[in-house]
């Protein structure tokens, strides 16, 4: 007799306007997550409850207004960018995490499984 386990995944929203981290999130981490990508900010206001996590994925200033709309929202936030001025304002933000796209992709990989495993647990 197989045991099959239900273990559902927790679902994840990423804002990426260019869809190319998503790729990446979904290619690395769609064992254990899933992941509803979209492009432009219209569609979620009010479905941001149904998520574990969101990831943010900041391509230019503008979008920061996108990402004010959705801060404090009760979800736990994930920020990445590779604007080294939007980076250094928004590490003075204690309750964003901020992942560093700087990074070579295995550590980027690590620091990503790191906060999806901190934020997942709690």
């Amino acid at each position: 007799m197989q045991i099959i386990l239900n273990m559902k995944k927790k679902k994840v929203l990423v804002y990426d306007s260019q869809h190319c981290f998503s790729r990446f999130l979904k290619y690395e981490f769609k064992k254990d997550f899933a992941f509803e990508v979209y492009k432009n900010f219209k569609k979620f206001d009010n479905i941001i409850e149904h998520y574990a996590i969101m990831l943010f994925v900041l391509n230019s200033e503008e979008e920061l207004y996108d990402l004010m709309r959705i801060y404090k929202k009760g979800v736990p936030l994930i920020v990445c960018t590779f604007n080294k001025d939007i980076k250094s304002k928004l590490k003075m933000i204690d309750e964003i995490l901020l992942l560093d796209l700087s990074k070579v992709k295995t550590e980027m990989r690590s620091e990503l499984k790191f906060f999806l495993n901190v934020i997942s647990n709690e």
